[in-house]
């Protein structure tokens, strides 16, 4: 029907990676509604199909393929905004959650649930909010072992002293081993990138994850300078 003009999109909402794939395998899709938020993706949850590295694929995959994901259950169903409720013990902003799905690779938008218009304009006042109230990187403190040394793109080793985007520039490297040929030519366009780096270990001794940046700069330096 797609290839006859009746149907001009093709969608697809799951909570399980492995059934993403195995349809992507068969069929060209435009977009994918996924539930992601730090619950979930650190395995807590109803929804919280896959373990860390299996979602993040999907994140990586999509963007390769130019799939757009449209983000459902940002807040844990409101569980993540109540410390009493959440499965960390600690409650994120809804601007926090936010700005974790919209780091993610492949995410366009997010689609939080509002129960009247009071609630939207809050919710909409996340592009007036600063760096610092969307900072996510307190959930390092509850993330899994499996997480430890993983770039998440948070950007809390900002700023650089040379003025390099480090999250951005470990999401081009990300997508770039994955087959992403689009995110090799973005990252050449960068005015700063990995080739930049004086290593001096600012960024290491801030990265909540414990990511060895300056280590990660000559690894992709050395990829992308192929």
């Amino acid at each position: 029907m797609k290839d006859e003009g009746v149907v001009k999109h093709i969608g697809l909402s799951s909570h399980t990676p492995s059934v993403i794939h195995r349809i992507m395998d068969d069929v060209e899709i435009d977009m994918l509604m996924f539930a992601i938020n730090p619950a979930y993706d650190y395995g807590h949850g109803d929804y919280a199909h896959g373990e860390v590295d299996e979602r993040a694929e999907v994140y990586k995959r999509c963007e390769k393929d130019g799939v757009g994901i449209t983000v459902m259950k940002p807040f844990s169903g409101g569980q993540l905004l109540d410390a009493k409720q959440s499965p960390f013990g600690k409650a994120l902003t809804p601007f926090q959650c936010i700005r974790y799905c919209l780091d993610k690779p492949g995410v366009l938008s997010v689609l939080p649930g509002a129960q009247s218009v009071s609630e939207v304009d809050e919710l909409l006042s996340y592009y007036n909010r600063t760096e610092e109230e969307l900072d996510y990187s307190v959930i390092s403190s509850f993330a899994p072992p499996q997480a430890n040394g993983k770039c998440v793109y948070c950007n809390h080793c900002k700023p650089c002293p040379v003025g390099i985007d480090i999250g951005l520039v470990n999401k081009y490297y990300d997508l770039a081993r994955v087959g992403d040929a689009l995110a090799i030519e973005h990252y050449k366009t960068l005015e700063k990138n990995a080739s930049d780096c004086i290593s001096c270990g600012h960024c290491d001794s801030r990265c909540p994850f414990g990511v060895k940046q300056s280590l990660r700069m000559q690894e992709i330096n050395a990829y992308m300078d192929y």
